[in-house]
């Protein structure tokens, strides 16, 4: 028959212990036994969790630190899980030391700290036991020539971009280039500091060039460019120098996008634009560093120009 105990009657000074606790069911060395401000729970003869007076919450150990103390000597440790399997909790004390959390795998010594994508279970972010911060990529893809995706940062406060072959980095190192562009494995250009300048550099060395001819139509090219002053709308009074990028066809290789393109559907299929961002305008720009070796050109043909007419004053004023 059931015992009935009211609020005010029960049982007391029956503390019990591990091995032989004071409220059990039918097997005897489980339950629940009691101690000075301090309940346990029990299985097997051995203590298997304990709340103290302090309210802290001890499973494996009967001395809890924290609020929630968590200890094992062996490769077990905390496991929750609903039935979305992308959303879990899990620690292990020894390898491998996993922690799962919404996606989160902490691993241990040697290893790494990855971060899934809760739903379908992909990889997004590593850090690994050097401080390397890792997205989109497993490993650290920080050379030339790589072609894999993913961007990575480097505990000396360097970043590491890569793109099927396509990278670029960004921070200071030995040969002062803090920000570096490579394109399938060659370097295209970087911008270098010293301790009192920057330098914006685009990739030049000879030998990366074929075909090398002079500019031969300066003068004639360099009629067709059109400097013009105006002001740009977000500015009405400001007015500047400068060119309209359609209109500089003698250097071509100046200019970056097509008059009037707008973002199109295949671009915001590819993820290269947003879907509020379609029809929306994509505006040329123009590099007017580039400009420089046609109007070097056409200086020095002017300048043999002037030079051969002195000639021919010198030798008339000499008659």
């Amino acid at each position: 028959m059931a015992l009935n105990i009211n609020g005010t009657t029960g049982i007391s000074g029956v503390d019990g212990s591990a091995s032989a606790p004071a409220l059990q069911g039918t097997d005897s060395n489980t339950g629940i036994n009691f101690a000075s401000d301090t309940v346990n729970i029990n299985t097997g003869g051995s203590t298997r969790a304990t709340i103290e007076s302090n309210g802290r919450l001890g499973i494996g150990t009967t001395s809890p630190s924290t609020i929630l103390h968590c200890s094992s000597s062996s490769n077990t440790g905390i496991f929750a899980q609903t039935t979305n399997s992308g959303n879990s909790v899990s620690t292990n004390y020894q390898t491998p030391n996993r922690i799962f959390y919404t996606g989160i795998d902490i691993g241990g010594t040697n290893s790494s700290y990855t971060i899934y994508d809760g739903t379908a279970g992909a990889e997004r972010m590593r850090i690994n036991s050097a401080g390397d911060i890792m997205c989109g990529s497993s490993t650290v893809e920080v050379g030339r020539g790589n072609t894999t995706i993913g961007v990575t940062l480097r505990p000396e406060g360097r970043v590491y971009y890569n793109s099927n072959g396509s990278f670029s980095s960004f921070g200071r190192n030995s040969d002062n280039a803090v920000l570096a562009f490579t394109r399938s494995g060659t370097d295209v250009g970087n911008i270098s500091v010293t301790s009192s300048a920057t330098s914006y550099n685009t990739s030049s060395d000879y030998r990366l060039k074929e075909n090398v001819t002079a500019i031969s139509d300066g003068i004639t090219r360099l009629k067709t460019l059109k400097p013009s002053r105006f002001n740009f709308k977000a500015k009405p009074d400001t007015i500047v120098d400068g060119f309209i990028a359609h209109e500089v066809t003698a250097v071509p290789e100046a200019i970056t996008g097509t008059k009037d393109a707008v973002v199109t559907q295949s671009q915001v299929d590819s993820k290269e634009y947003t879907e509020k961002e379609l029809a929306n305008p994509i505006y040329q720009g123009i590099d007017q560093s580039k400009l420089v070796p046609l109007l070097t050109a056409a200086l020095q043909e002017a300048v043999a120009k002037i030079e051969t007419l002195e000639t021919k004053v010198a030798a008339l004023e000499a008659a």
